[in-house]
């Protein structure tokens, strides 16, 4: 079995190859020196993950440490009214730091975090006490992490917060709920009728009914000059204002004039401007007066008198179903004129034979009350005798009456409205009865107050 190797050749084999390989190295040892001065100039590699957050979030619900500054306010938290606590909530945080975590989350591809679910007004005050101090203590926070689901779900647990903690207006539950729906709509790629948006927010544990989805959603939509400028809103405000108006509406659409959106520019919210500077002027606000004098605009805009408007509105609250030619004949068939007792006194310079109904509106009121306001001593109101007291109310009377747009428009339906009415006008209208009253039991004659247009103190 000559030429055959055998387990002796093996060894041999092996034992060389380990002899090569022990040989003197002093060549290699230089060349690896090369090879180690070579790598060195090899440059990093490329960045591959710029794009990716500085911090892998969590899959799951837990706590995490943050920098204040690293978390923001959620910018869409339906709550815009200032907390009144702020400055309480803050000296209490200064005392002893934030007792309840926050709770955040952080949108897809976003470096910083937002508040989840409440929670705003106690950043705000850990990031001004930062700011202010540089306290180490208000540096950081240790906050609960909750997984990124949806913005929906985002503004939901806000609103919900809110809520809970009564610290929301009328006009921003309205605004918030108006949102929601508008943010569900585009995530699920279609709209939301009422019921829908009731089971979506009651879903989300938030319970509503639709009566007050419905005035809401009526309030941000239509109501938005108004309730940007007059944070008292209510909602039933808003209750005696959607039907009213809506009722102007169908009545307008019937005659084909115009319109909802060009009837709310062109009719409505010039009224809405002048009840917001109003209402910032006095700090009051009226939801009948706003209807009252909306009828009264819209009359001028259809060249109306606001008497047969008003007559007309009414027919159509009883007979929805009715045409406007069955309106028509309603009111046709219906008394002229209203009793002489709720017209006497209100314009002298009324031409006889012509019915209040069909005159435009304000033309009395408006012929009537400078001569009023002109025949009245100006001497402090205490100081006059009760003739002349009457005659300075009637004048006052006459300037606040000047002062509001309803009331240039009056017809003969003046002292009705009063006697409905609410606010400084129809105070100081009862002021001139209790006064007249007054004069007519210790004097009892009657009492004109055009007579001696030129009185002075003591000649009544």
């Amino acid at each position: 079995m000559t030429g055959a190797p055998t387990d002796c050749d093996a060894v041999a084999a092996v034992t060389a190859a380990a002899a090569r390989d022990t040989r003197p190295s002093h060549a290699s040892i230089d060349e690896r020196r090369r090879l180690v001065a070579d790598s060195l100039q090899v440059a990093n590699p490329g960045n591959r993950a710029q794009n990716l957050p500085e911090q892998a979030d969590p899959k799951q619900d837990c706590q995490i440490e943050l920098r204040v500054e690293d978390i923001r306010l959620y910018e869409r938290n339906p709550r815009r009214a200032e907390n009144t606590r702020f400055n309480e909530i803050k000296e209490s945080i200064r005392a002893t730091g934030v007792r309840n975590p926050l709770t955040v989350t952080r949108r897809p591809g976003e470096k910083h975090f937002i508040v989840e679910a409440g929670g705003n007004t106690r950043l705000l005050a850990v990031q001004q006490l930062w700011q202010e101090t540089r306290d180490p203590r208000f540096e950081k926070l240790i906050a609960l992490f909750r997984p990124w689901r949806s913005e929906a779900h985002v503004l939901s647990a806000h609103l919900i917060e809110n809520e809970q903690r009564g610290e929301m207006t009328f006009w921003d539950r309205a605004n918030g709920v108006c949102a929601l729906k508008g943010q569900l709509e585009l995530e699920k790629g279609r709209a939301l009728s009422l019921r829908q948006l009731e089971a979506e927010l009651k879903a989300v544990g938030f319970s509503v009914n639709t009566a007050t989805l419905a005035h809401s959603l009526y309030a941000s939509t239509r109501l938005r000059t108004l309730g940007d400028a007059v944070p008292v809103l209510s909602g039933l405000d808003v209750k005696t204002i959607q039907p009213r108006l809506n009722l102007m509406k169908r009545y307008v659409q019937m005659r084909g004039e115009t319109g909802e959106a060009a009837l709310y520019a062109e009719v409505f919210e010039p009224v809405f401007r002048r009840h917001a500077e109003l209402y910032r002027e006095n700090k009051k606000f009226n939801a009948l007066d706003l209807c009252q004098t909306c009828e009264a605009a819209l009359a001028q805009h259809l060249g109306e008198g606001l008497t047969r408007l008003r007559m007309l509105l009414e027919a159509l609250a009883q007979s929805p179903q009715a045409s406007l030619a069955a309106l028509f004949e309603t009111l046709d068939s219906a008394p002229s004129k209203l009793p002489a007792s709720r017209t006497q006194g209100l314009a002298p310079d009324a031409s006889p034979g012509v019915s209040t109904a069909d005159k435009p509106a304000g033309d009395m009121v408006q012929q009537a009350l400078p001569r009023l306001a002109a025949r009245t001593p100006n001497l402090p109101l205490a100081d006059l005798p009760a003739p002349d007291r009457l005659k300075q109310l009637i004048a006052r009377f006459a300037r606040l009456a000047s002062d509001v747009p309803a009331v240039q428009r009056l017809d003969a339906e003046f002292f009705g409205w009063l006697l409905e009415g609410h606010g400084e006008l129809a105070a100081a209208f009862w002021e001139i009865v209790s006064l007249a009253r007054e004069i007519r039991s210790a004097a009892p004659r009657q009492v004109n107050v055009a007579e001696q247009p030129n009185a002075t103190p003591g000649s009544g």
